[in-house]
């Protein structure tokens, strides 16, 4: 979870927002604004209404796509069944939210319940904007989150957007037409994975102890004890193959080193190249990390709890040189969201 820190960056609300480039990550208050490298930008609430023990509370959260015909959607994530129409400051408001029922989910997960979307989602977000509490009845009783920041929250979203002034802005629209909105920017795109000739067991076996003990002078110092530190072997090419030693284990989250390998020249393992960026720039596999040969991608996992629903989540691609950036997502605060729906800080269009 080290570069989850240094993704985050405390905000007191200026009447303008000095840097507003993404991707991005900020507190507002009980709120979290990410904003990934094609503008995309996601508020999710990131403390219950209140701190009394036992409340309930739930996640809410406003996905925008840039530009002038972005799609909106607001979300209302709940482990309880809600109940009749929303409270906002104790007065209850009719909305036309879309409804899914508990059953329909997986157990472990924390599931959108309500939602809305474009215009209703536009006309919802408008009437929270000034309140402090949202909330739901429930059959255990009232369930809540906050409003405290959610306007700094959207004024933030619609700068990124460039949004601010305009019909389509959240937090301070006017009249400025949809088509002064500037176009989302183009997602970068990765290379096409070529599935490359398997290893034989027994040359995957040599490869795999050569390079474990050429390497291991380098992540020696990294072992737990008690832990016995452990290699894995893929193919990424005709020449080249990926080592992935894992050095240890600790509470939920385990830490790794990883190599490229000649496949002729198995002793002569160097720390494999990742691509890298000035606002990303902790950005390494950490936690939970394996090699999907199907894609060819490189998948991390970090939780910021043993029982999930927080953490940071990334994706690789190897294009011949290095590991170029996939997909980066983090859930900064542990609300119980599935990675699946947490916060995007970077996506590209993926060739097959």
């Amino acid at each position: 979870m080290r570069y989850l820190l240094a993704l985050l960056t405390c905000l007191t609300l200026p009447a303008v927002y000095a840097d507003d480039t993404p991707p991005l990550s900020r507190d507002i208050k009980d709120w979290n604004v990410t904003c990934d490298n094609v503008r995309t930008c996601t508020a999710v609430s990131t403390r219950p209404a209140s701190a009394e023990l036992g409340e309930l509370y739930f996640p809410l959260r406003i996905v925008r796509k840039a530009g002038p015909d972005g799609d909106l959607r607001i979300s209302v994530f709940s482990y309880n069944d809600l109940h009749g129409d929303p409270l906002i400051d104790g007065n209850p408001l009719r909305m036309p939210l879309v409804e899914r029922k508990r059953a329909e989910f997986d157990v472990s997960e924390v599931p959108e319940l309500r939602s809305a979307t474009n215009a209703d989602a536009l006309t919802f977000i408008r009437a929270l904007r000034d309140a402090n509490q949202l909330a739901f009845s429930t059959s255990d009783g009232p369930s809540s989150a906050s409003l405290i920041g959610m306007a700094g929250a959207l004024l933030l979203m619609d700068d990124v957007q460039g949004r601010v002034g305009t019909v389509t802005a959240l937090a301070r629209p006017a009249n400025a037409p949809a088509s002064d909105v500037p176009p989302a920017p183009p997602a970068p795109t990765l290379p096409a994975w070529r599935t490359p000739p398997p290893l034989g067991e027994m040359q995957r076996q040599q490869v795999l102890d050569a390079a474990m003990a050429a390497s291991r002078s380098d992540w020696q110092q990294d072992v737990i004890e008690g832990d016995e530190p452990t290699g894995e072997v893929h193919a990424l090419t005709g020449e080249q193959a990926l080592l992935i030693v894992r050095t240890g284990c600790s509470a939920y989250n385990c830490s790794y080193r990883l190599y490229l390998v000649p496949l002729a020249h198995p002793e002569r393992p160097h720390p494999a190249p990742f691509q890298t960026f000035t606002r990303l720039s902790d950005l390494t596999p950490d936690g939970s990390v394996e090699f999907d040969a199907t894609t060819g991608e490189l998948k991390s996992l970090a939780l910021a709890n043993g029982m999930g629903g927080c953490g940071a989540a990334a994706r690789w691609r190897y294009d011949g040189e290095r590991f170029v950036l996939s997909h980066a997502a983090q859930m900064t605060a542990c609300m119980g969201l599935s990675a699946a729906d947490w916060p995007v800080l970077w996506e590209t269009a993926v060739q097959p």
